[in-house]
C-alpha cells in the first residue's frame, strides 16, 4: 500500500516540469538571434502563458469537479506536450511569434493549469491534517524547477538547436506526465461519495460554493493579499540577473549563478509558509510575509551592495514562494475543501493579475526615471497594502460569522 506522501511526491515530480515557464529566459536570446524578434517580442509568449495559466485554472477546476483528477491530468499533460511541440514546429513558419503564442501560451500554458490545479487538489486530500505542507512540498517543485529545466534547456538549445529542444521537450514532458496522471487519484473514501473534501480537518468557516465564495469581504481580502503577496516575486524574477549586472555589477555567469540561489528560496518558501499555516492563524502568516517584502524592498531600494542584493532577492523570491503554498491553504480554512479545486482556480486568478501588472508597472516605472529605486519603493508600498488588508480583512474569527446560512437562504 502507498503512502499517502507518495501521491505529493508524484505532484512534486510533476511541478518539477510545469515550472518550467520560470526558464523561459533560456529561450530568449536563442529566439531573438534566430528569428530576429526583439526583446519585447521574445517575452510576449512568457505573459501570454502566465494569463492563460491563470484564467484556466477556475475551468480546470471545473474540469476537476466532473471527471476527477486522473482525467483532468490526462488532458493538461497532454495540452503541455503538444503545446510544446506544436510551438516547435511554428518556427518554421511564417508568423511564428503568433504560432507560438497560440501553442506555447495558450494550450501549454492551459494544460500546466489543469495538471497543477490537480496536484494541489490531491495533495490536500491526501493529506487532509497537514494541508498546507502537503501542498507546499508539493509546489516545491514549481519553484526549484529552473535548477533542473534551465541547464537542460541550454543543453538542449547548444546540442539540439531551438526548435529540436521545443520538439524534444513537448515529447519528454508529455510522456512523463501522461504516465504520472495515472497516479492522481483521490483517497477511496472521497472517491465514493464522489467529492474533492474530507470529512477530517473541516474548515471552521464552513463548506462555500463558488458563487458564496466571492460574495464575501474575505474572498476580497484574500485576493488582494495574494496579489500584492507574488507582485514583489514577480518583479524580482523579470529583473534579478539584469539588477545584478548594472546595479550591482555581476558578470552574466554570476548573475545566474545567483537567479539558482533565488530559486532555492522560492521553492523553499512554499513548504516554509505551509508549514506555518498549519500552525498560525492564515493572517499571521500573512502578515510575517508583508513584512519580510517590505524589509527586501527597502534594502533593494538603498543599497547596492553584492550582500543586499542576496539577502533582498532571496526574501522576494521566498515570499513569492511562500503565497503559493499559503494562498491554497487559506482557501480550504476560508471556504472549505468541498470545492477546493474551483475555488483556488478563482483565487489563483490574483496570480495572473500580479504576473501582468507588477513587472508592467516596474518596467514603466524604471523606463521613465531610469533609476531602480522608485521601483522597489512602488513594491514596499504594495506589501504595506497587502499589510493593512492581512490585518483588517483576514482576521475575522469564524464563530463570529455566519455568512454561509445567510447566503444559502
Amino acid at each position: 500500500m502507498r503512502s499517502k506522501w507518495f501521491y505529493v511526491s508524484v505532484g512534486l515530480v510533476s511541478n518539477i516540469l510545469l515550472g518550467t515557464i520560470y526558464s523561459w529566459s533560456v529561450f530568449r536570446k536563442p529566439l531573438e538571434n534566430l528569428l530576429g524578434w526583439t526583446s519585447f517580442e521574445s517575452g510576449v509568449p512568457f505573459s501570454v502563458f502566465l494569463l492563460f495559466f491563470a484564467a484556466s485554472m477556475p475551468l480546470s477546476g471545473k474540469l476537476l469537479r466532473m471527471y476527477g483528477p486522473r482525467r483532468v491530468a490526462f488532458l493538461g499533460g497532454l495540452l503541455v506536450g503538444l503545446g510544446w511541440i506544436l510551438a516547435g514546429f511554428s518556427l518554421a513558419t511564417t508568423y511564428p511569434l503568433l504560432l507560438i503564442i497560440v501553442f506555447y501560451g495558450v494550450v501549454a500554458g492551459s494544460g500546466v493549469a489543469m495538471v497543477y490545479n490537480t496536484t494541489i487538489t490531491v495533495a490536500s486530500n491526501w493529506v487532509p491534517e497537514r494541508r498546507g505542507l502537503a501542498v507546499g512540498l508539493t509546489l516545491v517543485g514549481f519553484g526549484i524547477s529552473p535548477l533542473i529545466t534551465a541547464p537542460l534547456a541550454n543543453y538542449l538549445i547548444f546540442s539540439q538547436g531551438v526548435q529540436g529542444t521545443f520538439l524534444t521537450i513537448g515529447l519528454m514532458y508529455g510522456a512523463i506526465l501522461l504516465a504520472l496522471s495515472a497516479f492522481m487519484v483521490l483517497p477511496r473514501i472521497e472517491a465514493q461519495v464522489g467529492r474533492f473534501g474530507t470529512a477530517a480537518s473541516p474548515s471552521p468557516y464552513g463548506e462555500y460554493s463558488p458563487s458564496m465564495m466571492v460574495k464575501t469581504a474575505r474572498f476580497a481580502g484574500l485576493w488582494i493579499a495574494y496579489a500584492f503577496g507574488t507582485l514583489g516575486g514577480f518583479v524580482a524574477i523579470g529583473q534579478a540577473a539584469k539588477y545584478g549586472q548594472e546595479v550591482v555589477g555581476l558578470s552574466p555567469e554570476l548573475a545566474a549563478m545567483a537567479t539558482g540561489v533565488f530559486a532555492l528560496f522560492n521553492g523553499a518558501g512554499r513548504p516554509l509558509f505551509g508549514y506555518l499555516a498549519d500552525r498560525l492563524q492564515i493572517y499571521v502568516v500573512s502578515i510575517i510575509s508583508f513584512v519580510l517584502g517590505i524589509g527586501a524592498a527597502l534594502l533593494a531600494a538603498q543599497i547596492s551592495g553584492l550582500a543586499a542584493y542576496m539577502v533582498s532577492y532571496s526574501v522576494f523570491w521566498l515570499v513569492f514562494g511562500g503565497w503559493l503554498a499559503l494562498a491554497p491553504r487559506a482557501t480550504t480554512t476560508f471556504f472549505g475543501v468541498q470545492n477546493l479545486s474551483v475555488n483556488y482556480g478563482i483565487v489563483f486568478t490574483a496570480y495572473g493579475a500580479s504576473a501582468l501588472v507588477g513587472p508592467t508597472l516596474a518596467s514603466i516605472l524604471y523606463e521613465s526615471l531610469r533609476q531602480y529605486s522608485p521601483v522597489y519603493l512602488l513594491v514596499a508600498s504594495l506589501y504595506g497594502l497587502g499589510l493593512i488588508i492581512s490585518i483588517t480583512m483576514l482576521r475575522t474569527p469564524p464563530e463570529q460569522r455566519k455568512e454561509v446560512s445567510a447566503m444559502a437562504k
